[in-house]
């Protein structure tokens, strides 16, 4: 979120002198201008430091030292355990927030160092175990653990909230992830933010570019007929006999429309992604639930939504 009201603000400074309304289109573009004013603002120094008391940079550095030491040492026992036991994801709290907050594009370079260490042992000890440099180690062994710090290192996901015409914004996020090759494989959707996953996650890799091109020019006249808009006595009625300001069954026909008669296992044989959206539940004391391919298999996607 931060980036990208940084994205904003940095392409508008940088391009001033160019003709209005000129603005990023791409996530590379955006990059460019907010590396160029990190480097305008000195940003660049904060990021050189080590120092901060927002997370432990001491432990950062023991870690990385660790790592370093092991690949370089190429000693594969020290490697797997230093992946099996150290690796997490909020090591020395570096998953703070406030440490994305001081520039318009990354943070300190020590946490990048220490990501991109962490990455390099990880590929040295497959590398090692294909060529059967293993210490006597066994290589069911290795993917064993390997394995199992994937489970514990656990998987990004990706989130798309509520807020009425603001979940369009969720689309542009799609495609700049898209066009990065970035977009996990876990996505989950919430009021308005479920729209944008159900469709999504209801389409193939291949289908992607033109669901991206066309979606944000689709129908969202979700709550009533294009030039039949009702007027707030006839939303006060329908609120008295069922309980509701707008007219879902508009809704129903929509999303039907785009996802057909699809269920959650379907949609998973289909596209290998992990679809979830979350809905309310009808009573004032239950917890709201979760559906996707496990919880509800048979549930049609667009009723969900």
């Amino acid at each position: 979120m931060h980036l990208g009201a940084g994205g904003g603000r940095t392409c508008r400074i940088i391009l001033a002198n160019q003709p209005s309304g000129l603005q990023a289109v791409s996530y590379e573009e955006w990059r460019s201008c907010a590396s160029e004013l990190d480097e305008l603002e000195g940003n660049n120094a904060w990021k050189q430091t080590f120092e901060s008391p927002e997370y432990d940079n001491q432990l950062v550095q023991d870690r990385l030292r660790q790592l370093e030491e092991a690949r370089i040492s190429c000693d594969v026992s020290r490697m797997l355990f230093l992946v099996r036991t150290a690796l997490s994801r909020d090591l020395a709290h570096m998953s703070n927030a406030s440490l994305y907050r001081h520039s318009h594009i990354g943070t300190k370079d020590l946490i990048d160092r220490y990501i991109t260490t962490a990455l390099e042992t990880i590929t040295t000890l497959v590398d090692l175990s294909v060529h059967n440099r293993c210490d006597g180690l066994e290589l069911k062994y290795i993917l064993d653990q390997l394995l199992a710090s994937r489970q514990a290192f656990g998987r990004s996901g990706l989130l798309f909230s509520g807020g009425a015409t603001f979940g369009m914004a969720h689309i542009g996020v799609l495609k700049a992830l898209y066009e990065a090759k970035m977009i996990p494989r876990i996505i989950s959707g919430a009021s308005a933010g479920s729209i944008v996953c159900a469709v999504f996650g209801t389409r193939t890799d291949d289908e992607l570019p033109a669901l991206l091109d066309t979606y944000v020019h689709g129908d969202f006249a979700v709550f009533n007929k294009k030039g039949q808009e009702e007027n707030l006595l006839q939303k006060m009625t329908r609120f008295l006999k069922f309980g509701s300001f707008l007219d879902i069954s508009h809704l129903a026909n929509t999303m039907r429309s785009w996802l057909g008669d699809l269920t959650f296992q379907e949609a998973y044989n289909r596209t290998r992604r992990i679809m979830n959206i979350c809905v309310s539940s009808a009573g004032m004391y239950e917890l709201p639930r979760l559906l996707n391919y496990i919880s509800a298999p048979n549930v049609l996607i667009w009723s969900a939504v």
